[in-house]
């Protein structure tokens, strides 16, 4: 049988995000007039879109130096990589396919130059999405992943949960059906689709489907995976993983790419709801970086065990 000792420990990191974020929202809420774009046109922040990525590439390299100097686990090693390359494979395929269709890269100074196809629904193929975004999600991937590696087995190594439940799992176990996640995923989403249809703002235009697709990607493994992943999840590390990418993510965005215009969005494909004190960051982005980092960790924790489970049983 899996482990039970900490298995309603995510509804206590559902109340710290709470308390964390309705006092942002109260604060943010006062804020009637947004913050000006800087105008890019003066080329502001030269290259500082590639410079940006060394918020997740120094983290990765210092955490990457303290993996390889513990003995290797195979297992953990391949669960790793097979979910470093499921996440960043799914925020390339965003940007492949729906980049141009979500987001906007005016400022082209900010970035190297160097530019890769994305799909138009209007115009079709294009080559105008910037290098760094393949490298944003890569990376991005991996600190997810690293944070909450060193927090499960280093700084919160007390409460990392025995493997050995892992190997007593059976296969059909595996995959399931959590109808709070399901039921959740339809509530939350129907709920977006009012408020930008019905709420009193000027962007009734257009379907939210960057809501949408966020989403999908953040509670479809937690409907097929959650019940068998939540009992070998540290959710103390969880914490330390969903801070880190939530300071990172306000920060990056809210302070400096959107202010300076590294990146915009498509304002009929968002839900209409916009942190003016933020410039106008539209509120999929905060939550994109929570869910990302539940998924991520659902993944990798789902793909532990089915790597160290006895599939003959």
């Amino acid at each position: 049988m899996a482990p039970k000792r900490f298995s309603n420990d995510h509804l206590v990191l559902i109340v710290i995000a709470l308390v964390l974020i309705v006092p942002f929202a109260l604060t943010l809420n006062t804020v009637f007039q947004p913050r000006a774009l800087v105008d890019f046109q003066t080329n502001p922040t030269p290259h500082g879109y590639t410079w940006s990525l060394s918020l997740f590439i120094v983290p990765v390299a210092v955490l990457a130096v303290w993996l390889g100097c513990r003995r290797e686990n195979k297992i953990q090693n391949r669960a790793f990589w097979l979910t470093t390359l499921f996440v960043a494979l799914g925020g390339f395929c965003l940007d492949t396919f729906f980049g141009l269709t979500f987001f906007t890269f005016p400022n082209h100074a900010a970035a190297l130059g160097i530019y890769f196809y994305g799909w138009s629904f209007t115009d079709g193929w294009q080559k105008v999405l910037p290098i760094e975004e393949i490298f944003f999600y890569l990376f991005g991937a991996l600190a997810t992943l690293l944070v909450y590696i060193w927090g499960d087995e280093f700084w919160f190594a007390a409460y990392n949960v025995d493997d050995t439940a892992r190997k007593q799992l059976r296969l059909r176990r595996v995959f399931s059906f959590h109808i709070e996640s399901a039921v959740f995923g339809v509530v939350i989403f129907f709920a977006g689709w009012l408020w930008k249809k019905y709420s009193p703002h000027a962007d009734h235009a257009g379907f939210p489907g960057y809501f949408l697709f966020l989403t999908l990607v953040a509670l479809t493994p937690s409907i097929v995976f959650f019940p068998v992943a939540r009992p070998f999840i540290n959710w103390r590390a969880f914490s330390l993983c969903f801070l880190f990418m939530l300071l990172v993510s306000l920060f990056w965005e809210a302070a400096i790419a959107v202010p300076y215009q590294w990146w915009g969005f498509q304002k009929p494909h968002m839900l209409g709801l916009f942190i003016n004190g933020f410039c106008g960051l539209p509120l999929e982005e905060p939550m994109l970086w929570i869910g990302i980092t539940w998924a991520t960790i659902i993944i990798y924790e789902t793909a532990t065990t089915l790597l160290l489970m006895n599939r003959s049983r």
